[in-house]
């Protein structure tokens, strides 16, 4: 009988290559895409710096970033864009038991100890 590998994920990308993925080249061929349309609008004598912006561009974007590994700036890039800016998020913090009983003004500076 046949062993199948099935995924664990369905979100897993593909490697094409040891770090090219599938969603990189189709990001690139993208580019590539935007590029050749927008030929007309370069100057002929400009052309080489034409591609070597959007290379350079194409590169900082498939970048996986430190703080973020999971990913690519284009993809942080375009979550900032799209959030909410007016949405209010509280963050959480571990009160102590002996700010509580003290009514937690020392949070605010205004402790009622002296």
């Amino acid at each position: 009988m046949a062993q199948y590998r099935i995924p664990k994920s369905i979100t897993t990308e593909m490697r094409m290559y040891k770090h090219v993925y599938l969603t990189d080249l189709v990001f690139l061929i993208g580019l590539i895409l935007f590029g050749w349309l927008m030929n007309s609008f370069v100057h002929d004598s400009r052309m080489w710096l034409f591609y070597g912006f959007l290379l350079f561009i194409g590169g900082v974007f498939l970048i996986r970033p430190n703080t973020n590994p999971k990913k690519r700036v284009y993809e942080a890039l375009l979550i900032a864009i799209k959030r909410k800016k007016d949405t209010y998020v509280a963050i959480d913090y571990v009160v102590d038991d002996d700010e509580e009983l003290n009514g937690g003004d020392e949070i605010n500076g205004n402790s009622k100890r002296k």
